[in-house]
């Protein structure tokens, strides 16, 4: 009788791929929820048994992770979780400092009926009171991205959805940065930024969106040190 490993190599090529992309998803998802820990060490063979599968997708999805940035590999050992400290949240939101208001001005420029309502809707997401973190920071990290795409730059889109995939992992690693996500401030910052966009006046929604992530930078790395 076969190994896995025998059986997982005589699966179809495009199922392996499929498989690989599922396992992709997983794992990733368990990175930016936090479930996977930044430092931790994770293993091709432990993630083969706990999946039920064989090393070949695994080594794939992993793969992914690596071109993407969320693990590095380690000679001899596995993968290393990105770690995420003081120097990582800074540079994270001075990027989204430096990349996301000109773009947001952008999208004031681009405004329709349906970009407006698309964002409205996110914005009761994020504060809805039957929601969960994971709700909440899936609105809130939507509520940008929308506005985002609507700049027309699709290059950029990929570049903020990788800075704000760090956000989401800070929301999940840092208890008091989520009570910032609910906060007053937030809700305000992304209802002015979204009444900007509306009223067409890509200045107005280029400060807002500066004023935001200048008070949610300081609410992160307060967070930091007092988590």
């Amino acid at each position: 009788m076969g190994t896995m490993q025998d059986l997982g190599e005589a699966v179809p090529r495009s199922q392996k791929l499929s498989q690989a992309q599922r396992l992709y998803r997983a794992i990733r998802s368990d990175i930016l929820s936090a479930e996977l820990r930044p430092g931790s060490v994770v293993v091709e063979s432990e993630l083969a048994r706990e999946h039920g599968v064989s090393k070949t997708p695994v080594r794939e999805a992993l793969q992914m992770l690596v071109v993407e940035g969320l693990i590095s590999l380690l000679p001899q050992r596995g993968y290393l979780v990105r770690t995420m400290g003081f120097t990582e949240i800074r540079d994270v939101m001075e990027l989204r400092l430096i990349i996301e208001p000109p773009l947001i001005a952008a999208a004031a420029r681009n405004v329709t009926p349906e970009l407006v309502q698309a964002m409205r809707q996110r914005l009761q997401e994020q504060f809805s009171e039957n929601s969960t973190l994971k709700d909440w920071t899936d609105a809130a990290r939507e509520f940008h991205m929308i506005a985002v795409r609507a700049s027309k730059n699709e290059r950029a889109v990929g570049l903020v959805a990788g800075l704000f995939d760090e956000t989401t992992r800070m929301h999940h690693l840092l208890p008091q940065a989520v009570n910032h996500l609910r906060s007053s401030e937030e809700h305000d910052a992304h209802l002015a930024i979204l009444r900007a966009i509306e009223a067409g006046d890509p200045v107005a929604a280029s400060e807002a969106m500066t004023a935001h992530l200048r008070e949610s930078n300081d609410s992160l790395l307060k967070a930091f040190y007092t988590g």
